[in-house]
């Protein structure tokens, strides 16, 4: 325990006892003014204390000898307090203050059935000093005597009742402040969560746009070197190996780009990309899917597509790189038609189609160019369908012009 906090602890007990003392004496005083109510207890001729008061006395002082175990053990001062009120008919003092930690912990029926019946026991204390005071000689001192009775059983009444409720308020406050701590550190923990998610789905899409991308078309262009070394036609060797070796070079130039981003902090939605060239973008991608061996048929007819949100440039190239790469590998007849037309007003229609031998052919990769397709898709507000009908794979892909609405 730090210095502070046995500090707070000391000064936490001197609080408390300094409670129980108070209510000691306020105890005595409401015992001596109890013994004031009854012939039994003085008497009203010479205001002497009777042997009956005396008895009544001891045994009342005895029951505030409970009160430092109020919080601990508040049932023993119910107890001790109800015997207290109605079969020594003292002050109800112990009962009160055992009734009020009793209704402000108080959770089940018989919780509260209790606290009904000690608060009964109150209100049979004040009939029985009311009626006490009947039997004194002097009429003006009864009249006194029933109505400082009558105000003490409503003020005891109403402390307990508005001390209970306030504890029980505010014990309520306290539970619900943790619990709204709680639900902000869940929240926060959920949404870091959801971020490092984001960044892992981020990353998976440029990694396989990228790198993915280049060393398939690099797999194929070794695959077409090595049948050209086989047939012997040396010919074609040196053009074969220097786009080989561009391949090569362009997955080392991603791969140092993807991770320059991620050392300084993180890979955004636009990395590792350079920023867009328009139309010239689109037709590098058909030079290197032409130079990989894909027949590619081409219509493209964008109104303004130079000067659209950056975002939508890399969408459109990212998803024709991922439609051409899928066609160069599964393709029948490695062939692949290509049709981008959309102004700002319309949006962008992407949809590219090519032969396969059947559904399975198109199954045969990972699937996961095809999940990254409709990522990107949705995450620029638009979506991608992707259909097999007579040994056809068709994409389309229908995309907003502007950003996605939040």
């Amino acid at each position: 325990m730090t210095p502070r906090n046995r500090r707070r602890a000391a000064l936490r007990a001197l609080l408390s006892g300094a409670a129980v003392v108070l209510m000691i004496a306020v105890g005595i005083l409401l015992l001596t003014s109890s013994l004031m109510t009854s012939v039994r207890a003085i008497d009203p001729h010479t205001d002497e204390v009777t042997d009956f008061g005396v008895v009544q006395f001891m045994l009342g002082t005895l029951v505030l000898l409970t009160l430092p175990w109020y919080r601990r053990l508040p049932s023993l001062l119910l107890c001790a307090g109800a015997a207290n009120a109605l079969i020594v008919q003292a002050d109800p003092l112990v009962l009160a203050v055992g009734l009020t930690v009793w209704m402000a912990r108080a959770r089940q029926r018989w919780h509260w059935a209790v606290a009904a019946a000690g608060v009964a026991a109150i209100l049979a204390n004040a009939a029985i000093h009311l009626n006490a005071l009947r039997g004194w000689p002097d009429e003006d001192y009864q009249r006194t005597g029933q109505l400082l009775v009558a105000a003490m059983a409503v003020i005891c009444l109403g402390l307990v009742v508005g001390i209970a409720l306030w504890a029980r308020l505010r014990r309520s406050a306290q539970q619900a402040a943790v619990e709204a701590r709680t639900a902000q550190d869940s929240a926060e923990e959920l949404s870091g969560e959801l971020a490092r998610e984001r960044e892992r789905q981020e990353l998976a899409r440029e990694v396989h746009d990228t790198l993915a991308g280049r060393l398939s078309g690099l797999s194929l262009q070794v695959g077409s070197l090595e049948k050209s070394a086989q047939r012997g036609e040396v010919q074609h060797l040196d053009d074969a190996l220097r786009t080989t070796r561009s391949y090569a070079d362009q997955a080392l130039l991603d791969l140092r780009t993807l991770l320059t981003s991620l050392r300084e902090g993180g890979v955004a939605p636009s990395a590792p990309a350079r920023t867009p060239a328009g139309a010239q973008d689109l037709q590098d991608l058909f030079e290197d899917a032409v130079s990989a061996g894909l027949s590619v048929r081409p219509y493209v007819l964008l109104d303004g597509y130079s000067s659209a949100p950056e975002a939508l440039q890399r969408g459109i190239f990212r998803i024709t790189q991922e439609a051409l790469t899928n066609a160069l590998r599964h393709s029948s007849d490695r062939a692949a038609d290509c049709r981008i037309v959309g102004d700002p007003e319309r949006g962008v229609h992407l949809e590219v189609s090519s032969r396969s031998s059947g559904p399975s052919t198109f199954a045969g990769g990972s699937g996961t160019g095809l999940v990254g397709i409709r990522e990107r898709a949705e995450l620029l507000g638009g979506r991608a369908d992707i259909t097999h009908e007579d040994h056809m794979f068709h994409l389309r892909v229908e995309l907003p012009w502007g950003p996605p609405a939040p």
